[in-house]
């Protein structure tokens, strides 16, 4: 049989203490307070046998958030239920709660019955069978004992240990969590922490991290039940003795993990369920969450609704107060931030979300495809996410949980059924949805084919405009280079798209320029003739033509594309005549000298330009190759 851990549940007073006491021969009311005032108020802690763990949790109302941190790792659960008193109060709120933590197996126990009649014995009998009905307890037996006197107790010794024998065995898969629910210093040992392992498994020596605070350290020693041993997994109740962290680094609701995998978050994506006949949940109402053994302050955000009733559910954003380490599938309880009161709870279904807006129909539709417990298909609804189409197995892990292995067979099997594929992208491995693949091809062509239907007389798109187009959102990962060029290749490869330089274009397109657009260009041409070596700036030419400078540039970048125009700088232009009479007189200018031309003979000969023109001129022939500079002089080459 694994380890397991066994809770009580019950109103205040209904021997929860007494009863463990009569199973285990410990009292777990250990604080002063507890024995004074015969109350539990924290935890307690007992063992029965080598591999079971018994948390005895406090009844009372007040103490209601240390009852959650007890049953929030429980495998099987004891049902307190006095005979004098019945089903009272916080015997129905426990109960809620460990439903609402997805607690699935259990019995239920009637304590103090030496206090009671027979007749009326069997009428809380059958007042809790009736109470039960319906839920994880239905079909499990109820015994009835008196601690005092040890009625019963051997016979539900025996039961108890027949069912725990009937458990199934954990699912051992996951990096190792453990939520802290206490912290304490040994003197000789320094910090030690306690609570179950929810799954994984940690060794002596390993490296852990504790969450949210984020502080490395190492296992000194493990103990479960007070022995020491060298590897503790998923279901023990274990004692973590931590090397080199104080006691004041470490509290209850804190998680030991696997280091770098989880990511401490602000909010969570839920499942919420509101518990039959509790008060009404309405937008934005501030809550107490309750999450493995933490408690925090939260706002939820209902995703498409304005309010929820009692018995209803929806997905739901929870805006916590402080950070949570939480993964997908992890239970929680949520109560009302005054009167507490418990109201409902929900299942996490993504740990690390982005911030939503609350009627956001795409949202819910996605979580909707990641609220599986399936890795594989939990991870086909992961990654079918435009916002965040690429996905790293360190990201994977972030919202699963799981290994590295673990995550190897069920992306295998999403490739194979051809619903994901794996990039190599540089160094790295990426993997997307082949949905999404297609989404952001498609995506981009028809950015294409909107920029030649608006632009039919250019040869093709910017790449750097058709990136910034497509992935418009700054530090968006699925907008760097590397996968863009991927697209690119792929798509270019297929077939569908060209590229020319910097210059991306449609297979099929055809450089087309509207007759109104040509007949621009051509009175462009003919001032800048006329113009010839004065070479107005764009701007001018906008003045001059009643157009926009912007206007202007497009137009002089159609005439460079036909060749009837020649860009010597971004701001000088000359019509291709002018070009050709200016290099056979430059080219004369250089044959009758013995040691060529200056920049003042050019300008002079060019007839009489100015330096603005004649000196960038000159360069752009430099440049070119046309000429060559030797001082103060030049001469033509060709």
């Amino acid at each position: 049989m694994s380890h397991i851990v066994i809770g009580t549940a019950g109103h205040i007073d209904h021997g929860k203490t007494a009863l463990v006491k009569a199973l285990t021969g410990v009292d777990t009311d250990t604080l002063k307070e507890e024995q004074q005032r015969q109350i539990t108020i924290d935890l307690g802690f007992a063992f029965l046998g080598e591999n079971i763990t018994v948390i005895d949790v406090p009844g009372h109302e007040r103490f209601i958030k240390n009852m959650v941190t007890g049953a929030a790792t429980v495998d099987f659960v004891l049902l307190v239920v006095a005979a004098d008193d019945g089903i009272m109060p916080q015997t129905r709120e426990h109960f809620d709660i460990l439903r609402l933590l997805g607690v699935r197996h259990g019995m239920a126990v009637i304590t103090k019955v030496d206090t009671v009649e027979e007749e009326w014995l069997e009428l809380v009998r059958e007042e809790l069978s009736s109470f039960v009905t319906g839920s994880f307890l239905e079909s499990s037996p109820i015994v009835c004992v008196d601690s005092l006197s040890g009625r019963g107790i051997p016979e539900l010794g025996e039961i108890l240990r027949a069912r725990l024998e009937e458990l199934p065995p954990p699912d051992r898969r996951g990096i190792f969590r453990e939520f802290v629910d206490r912290a304490f210093n040994i003197k000789g040992y320094g910090t030690v922490v306690t609570g179950t392992v929810i799954s994984g498994s940690a060794a002596a020596g390993d490296e852990v991290e504790i969450l949210p605070g984020g502080t490395r350290t190492r296992i000194r020693n493990l103990q479960i039940h007070g022995h020491a041993v060298e590897l503790v997994q998923q279901g023990d109740r274990a004692a973590v003795n931590l090397q080199g962290v104080g006691l004041g680094q470490v509290r209850r609701g804190d998680c030991l993990a696997s280091p770098g995998v989880l990511k401490p978050s602000y909010m969570l994506d839920a499942r919420l369920e509101i518990l039959p006949g509790a008060f009404r949940l309405r937008n934005r109402d501030r809550l107490r969450v309750h999450v493995g053994t933490s408690e925090l302050m939260a706002r939820a955000v209902l995703l498409g609704r304005e309010e929820l009733a009692g018995g209803e559910s929806c997905y739901a954003q929870l805006r916590l107060e402080s950070l949570v380490t939480a993964l997908a599938g992890d239970r929680f309880v949520i109560r009302r931030y005054s009167p507490q009161v418990t109201i409902g709870g929900g299942e996490v279904v993504d740990p690390t979300p982005r911030k939503h807006r609350q009627g956001s129909g795409q949202v819910v539709e996605r979580l909707q495809r990641i609220a599986d417990e399936d890795l594989a298909r939990q991870m086909h609804g992961i990654l079918h996410s435009l916002q965040d189409p690429l996905w790293t197995a360190e990201a994977l892990q972030e919202k699963t949980g799981a290994t590295f292995e673990e995550l190897r067979q069920p992306l295998r099997k999403l490739a194979d059924e051809g619903s994901a594929a794996a990039l190599e992208l540089g160094s790295r491995t990426v993997y997307i949805s082949t949905k999404i693949h297609e989404r952001i091809s498609a995506k981009l062509l028809d950015k294409l084919r909107e920029y030649h239907e608006s632009r039919p007389e250019l040869p093709g798109m910017p790449s750097a405009q058709l990136r910034s187009e497509l992935f418009p959102r700054t530090g968006q990962p699925s907008g760097d280079q590397a996968f863009f060029e991927h697209l690119l290749g792929t798509l270019e490869g297929s077939g569908a798209l060209t590229r020319d330089g910097g210059v991306v274009s449609l297979r099929e397109h055809e450089v087309r320029v509207p007759e109104e657009l040509r007949e621009q260009m051509r009175r462009l041409v003919t001032e800048l003739e006329k113009a010839a070596y004065s070479a107005p700036r764009p701007a001018e030419l906008a003045s001059r033509r009643d157009l926009s400078t912007a206007e202007v540039k497009r137009l002089l970048a159609l005439c460079r594309n036909e060749g009837s125009v020649v860009q010597v700088t971004p701001e000088i232009h000359l019509s291709r005549g002018v070009f050709k009479r200016a290099l056979n007189t430059l080219k004369s200018l250089s044959d009758n000298s013995e040691h060529g031309f200056t920049v003042s003979e050019a300008g002079k000969a060019l007839d009489g330009a100015a330096r603005r023109f004649s000196v960038p001129f000159l360069e752009y022939l430099d440049g070119r190759g046309s000429t060559e500079r030797n001082g103060n002089f030049r001469v033509f080459k060709d």
